[in-house]
């Protein structure tokens, strides 16, 4: 079964984010959360997911190829965040 490739969630976070670009009319930066999956095979390859609930975002399950995974899927959920001037 070559076309299947097979990954196990390894880590599952909580991760909340600072939306610099998002302030409300009390002047206050909103907080998303998120919730971040990272899976693995045995051949070492990695792909990150992410949801932010209430938010309608979700990130498809993703490769990743970084050292710091939560880190690489944290830069990637931050792009996905609106950006206000």
């Amino acid at each position: 079964m070559d076309n299947i490739r097979e990954f196990k969630v390894k880590n599952h976070y909580l991760v909340e984010i600072d939306n610099q670009g998002d302030i409300d009319y009390r002047e206050k930066v909103k907080t998303w959360s998120w919730d971040i999956y990272i899976a693995a095979n045995d051949h070492q390859e990695y792909r990150g997911k992410a949801l932010a609930p209430g938010k309608g975002i979700e990130i498809p399950w993703t490769e990743l190829s970084k050292a710091d995974l939560l880190e690489e899927m944290i830069e990637i959920c931050e792009r996905q965040m609106p950006k206000h001037s």
